[in-house]
């Protein structure tokens, strides 16, 4: 399997309940038409024994730009709701 090389196109730095999340949009060098984020720091729910960790791919950067900015909400509304951050995570 080969490397795949990112390039890093917007980053975000917000903070949810003390907690200092970092947030990047990125696409592939080799493929323009795909882009992905990354979190630094995922939350769980009080009933999920996973963290929510994204992990879709969009084809606009307008449309991972979107969903970014609605799992930051939602990850504010889940620790508003006595969810917590998931152990061991960072980019």
């Amino acid at each position: 399997m080969s490397a795949v090389i990112y390039t890093i196109l917007k980053e975000f730095f917000v903070e949810v309940h003390g907690h200092g999340v970092k947030a990047r949009i990125m696409s592939p060098i080799n493929d323009d038409s795909v882009f992905v984020f990354q979190i630094s720091l995922f939350y769980k729910s009080k009933s999920d024994s996973d963290a929510y960790e994204p992990a879709s791919t969009f084809t606009s950067y307008a449309n991972a730009e979107r969903h970014l900015l609605q799992y930051l909400e939602g990850f504010q509304n889940t620790l508003d709701l006595g969810g917590e951050i998931a152990p061991g995570n960072s980019f």
